[in-house]
């Protein structure tokens, strides 16, 4: 196996991102994670070599892990944390509410508000407890606005049925389920419309000014040949510092073709745009960067054609991987060298 792949994860190897990332302090991880995929072995090496955090896929969602009232289905979880404790990696528990992933029990048109927040509190104050210090932080709710922003909250379930400061609620819910986890608000494609940016901005603002437990803002930062444009992450990124947030880089992925990039272009440019979100949030003071996914076997695109992720079906680095490794470094080297090093050995609780 090529040196990018050096076994063993105590002592990572600086050639490969997990390696560089831990010198710096710095979570870098992969979202997406199915637990399936750890059937094959080249994810399984290739995740605990290359990232010292995972988030799951679905597994953590409403209907997935409550899909009958009262009845959890916590295996795939487990073993997705029994692989990070095997691998000394850190967990992020990544979708306890979103909008469109609920049981039909818990949306039946007849449960009354009471009900739907006595079931909530349950569903977080059970799974919080069970993955108490080992999940280190978690996106309490996920793309609450509209994907291009501008008309306010989605008026999704949770809007509908317990009022349109249901945040509020499920922010305060999940802390009192476990008042030590850092508690995140994730959302989409802020970096390119200024419109919902400046609209994510005032409802956080505001449940910081009110009191409501939040610690953190989730860029998904999914990124086309489009942008984001340069400085964009960076303005955003120290609106929330200002008010006492941490922001996190949730789910970078960069989707281009040779039809957006130019013939035999899409691997340099994507390159090129993961190196420079790397570089920028880095720069702005990031020290959480995950990607939804890392190889093109399990990759996700909404454009026809796009292999967004950093290795392709084979596992192979592309030039997208080399690109953000140098993005570390070149952070990493310029660090000094009594800098706090939080490695994803001491990250857990």
């Amino acid at each position: 196996m090529s040196s990018l792949f050096t076994s063993g994860t105590a002592n990572a190897s600086p050639l490969t991102l997990r390696g560089i990332a831990d010198r710096a302090g710095i979570l870098i991880g992969s979202g997406a994670i199915n637990p399936s995929y750890l059937d094959d072995p080249r994810f399984a090496a290739t995740l605990a070599t290359q990232f010292n955090s995972l988030s799951p896929e679905n597994e953590l969602k409403f209907s997935f892990s409550e899909p009958q009232q009262g009845v959890f289905n916590f295996a795939p979880l487990d073993r997705l944390v029994d692989f990070a404790e095997d691998h000394d990696m850190a967990v992020k528990g990544h979708g306890l509410i979103s909008g469109g992933v609920n049981p039909d029990w818990l949306t039946q048109p007849g449960n009354t508000p009471e009900f739907v927040r006595a079931a909530t509190f349950n569903h977080f104050n059970t799974l919080m407890d069970r993955y108490h210090g080992k999940m280190d932080r978690w996106d309490v709710a996920t793309e609450v606005f509209s994907t291009f922003g501008g008309t306010g909250l989605e008026h999704n379930f949770w809007y509908n049925k317990l009022g349109p400061d249901y945040l509020a609620e499920v922010f305060q819910m999940a802390h009192d389920a476990d008042p030590s986890a850092k508690l995140f608000l994730n959302e989409s494609l802020v970096e390119y419309y200024p419109a919902k940016a400046q609209e994510l901005y005032d409802l956080v603002a505001d449940l910081v000014a009110r009191g409501v437990p939040i610690h953190g803002v989730g860029l998904e930062s999914h990124a086309t040949i489009a942008g984001p444009p340069p400085g964009a992450m960076t303005g955003i990124i120290e609106s929330y510092q200002a008010l006492g947030l941490e922001v996190a880089v949730t789910e970078l992925d960069v989707h281009v073709t040779d039809d957006t990039a130019g013939p035999g272009q899409s691997n340099t440019v994507q390159a090129q745009i993961y190196g420079d979100m790397v570089s920028e949030a880095l720069a702005a003071g990031v020290t959480d960067i995950s990607f939804w996914g890392f190889t093109d076997a399990h990759a996700y695109t909404w454009l026809p054609g796009a292999k967004p992720l950093m290795f392709d079906e084979n596992y192979c680095p592309k030039p997208a991987y080399f690109a953000t490794w140098a993005a570390l470094a070149i952070h990493t080297f310029a660090t000094p060298q009594d800098a706090p090093k939080s490695t994803s050995a001491n990250v857990r609780r």
